[in-house]
């Protein structure tokens, strides 16, 4: 059958054919954009609908972390908090695995204590602030992977820490 997780589909409108392939995601983004086409008032209700935009995503968190082959890097010279610390791994590990760097898109606590480079127990007392603002989840397999809220929540981090970032230059 293809690759495991794959979906294909096939639209028609009057002349308009198109297919598209990838992850669920994907395809259900790129339909609703095709969609969105044909019918504009469509668009109206993409304004209030949030779906993590991979390309603006990237733009906002370049420079402040990096995704490498040992997870997700913070820019060593930037001071973040724990809780916006964690927020921007978890986020780096949302987006390790939309591109295909990572298999899974959850971090364990001695994780999230590496790459924060923050001290278990202060990532393990934050995580259950972070859990109760609805910010992060905790899985089955005793990891933890940002939420939607997380992300969209994240992005704003990322943008107050870059302001700061250009005002101290």
């Amino acid at each position: 059958m293809g690759e495991k997780g794959r979906v294909r589909a096939h639209l028609e409108f009057d002349d308009a054919k198109i297919d598209f392939e990838g992850d669920a995601d994907q395809v259900f983004e790129s339909i609703l954009r095709f969609i969105s086409q044909i019918y504009p008032s469509i668009r109206a209700f993409q304004k209030i609908i949030y779906t993590p935009d991979l390309i603006k995503i990237t733009d906002k968190i370049a420079g402040l972390m990096e995704i490498t082959s040992d997870g997700p890097i913070i820019n060593p010279n930037i001071n973040l908090s724990a809780r916006n610390a964690i927020c921007l791994v978890l986020l780096g590990a949302y987006m390790g695995n939309k591109i295909g760097k990572f298999q899974k898109d959850t971090l364990s606590t001695s994780e999230l204590s590496r790459l924060t480079g923050k001290a278990k127990k202060t990532v393990s007392n934050e995580l259950p602030k972070l859990i109760d603002k609805g910010l992060v989840e905790r899985v089955s397999d005793g990891g933890y992977k940002i939420t939607q809220l997380g992300i969209r929540k994240t992005e704003e981090i990322a943008e107050m820490v870059k302001r700061k970032m250009n005002l101290s230059k």
